[in-house]
């Protein structure tokens, strides 16, 4: 398999998908290199369950550690 062209967080080492995968933010997720400890899986699932009811407001506040994959390139990135 060849290494991706852009460097893309599903292809990256430090991203880390803590959603469920039949939720609404299975290609949300974290970066390793932001939060080491990791998040807290109470948030985790706070999060879930405010966006399954369509309140996006913790996920998209200022400061939150949660983004979706992208492919916008990034300094941070190693491939899996």
């Amino acid at each position: 398999m060849h290494e991706p062209f852009n460097p893309h967080c599903s292809h990256c080492r430090k991203f880390v998908y803590c959603f469920g995968k039949e939720g609404p933010l299975a290609d949300w997720g974290y970066c390793q290199a932001v939060m080491a400890d990791g998040v807290p899986g109470e948030e985790v699932r706070a999060v879930e369950e405010a966006a399954r009811r369509g309140d996006h407001g913790a996920l998209l506040a200022a400061g939150s550690p949660f983004y979706q994959e992208t492919d916008d390139g990034c300094a941070r990135y190693v491939p899996r």
